[in-house]
């Protein structure tokens, strides 16, 4: 039996009996793929959806804990499709075709998306927070302990787990590993890390960590000084909230 040639709904043959069963089947599928709504728990794992869970669904509500960012993977069939990031945890979901793109959704974000076949594109977007960056300079070598930003917040912002995609350079490289300490009205939450003979930093920050205004953002240098790095440069990115 023939298809459609993207929803893949059967035709009803030349000559069919009880053509009203197919018809019916096809007037269901057509329904469901462009008015059904299903939750899909997450197994904090990459996903693979299958042809009937793309085709047959016009939203999908992703949930379930995670500990990183997953991917799903969904068949490359054109449709429209709209996906919301319900999970728990603060982490990304990354919607794809098995070749294509992959199209972002932080943590509660929700986007309707377009497969033309063969990728997705953004249709519409909504609970996308605004970004907020914070970023700064030194110039020459860090003092023991000394505060390097002093930031009060004048609006409610969040730094995710993991402080993606913040970014930490330095004109001269580090000789020893050393750590930066950001925190929050005195308290740590997050450290800005360079490796021994790296001019680049990473970031760690264990969970979500939510400042509103008033707040105070200080970054303050390693307790040891290293012999090297200097001319710091760094942007901690943010998400008004």
């Amino acid at each position: 039996m023939t298809t459609t040639p993207n929803l893949l709904i059967d035709h009803i043959a030349a000559a069919q009996a009880q053509k009203e069963v197919t018809a019916n089947t096809a007037f269901d599928a057509l329904d469901k793929a462009l008015c059904q709504f299903t939750n899909i728990a997450l197994a904090d794992a990459a996903l693979t959806l299958t042809d009937v869970q793309m085709l047959g669904n016009m939203a999908l509500k992703f949930t379930g804990a995670l500990t990183a960012a997953r991917i799903i993977t969904v068949p490359a069939r054109a449709k429209l499709l709209f996906v919301e990031n319900g999970t728990t945890g603060g982490f990304s979901l990354s919607v794809k075709t098995p070749s294509g793109t992959a199209v972002p959704l932080g943590s509660g974000e929700r986007k309707l998306l377009y497969c033309n076949g063969t990728d997705f594109s953004v249709v519409a977007e909504a609970g996308v927070a605004a970004p907020y960056d914070i970023g700064g300079s030194f110039v020459g070598k860090p003092s023991a302990g000394s505060i390097i930003l002093r930031f009060p917040l004048p609006r409610a912002v969040r730094f995710v787990a993991g402080l993606a995609p913040s970014k930490g350079v330095a004109a001269t490289a580090a000789t020893a590993a050393v750590s930066f300490l950001l925190r929050k009205n005195g308290a740590q939450f997050a450290t800005m890390d360079f490796a021994a003979a790296a001019a680049t930093a990473t970031f760690t920050c264990a969970s979500n960590t939510d400042f509103v205004a008033g707040d105070v953002l200080t970054l303050v240098a390693p307790s040891t000084p290293d012999d090297t790095l200097s001319d710091i440069g760094f942007a901690f990115a943010g998400l008004r909230i």
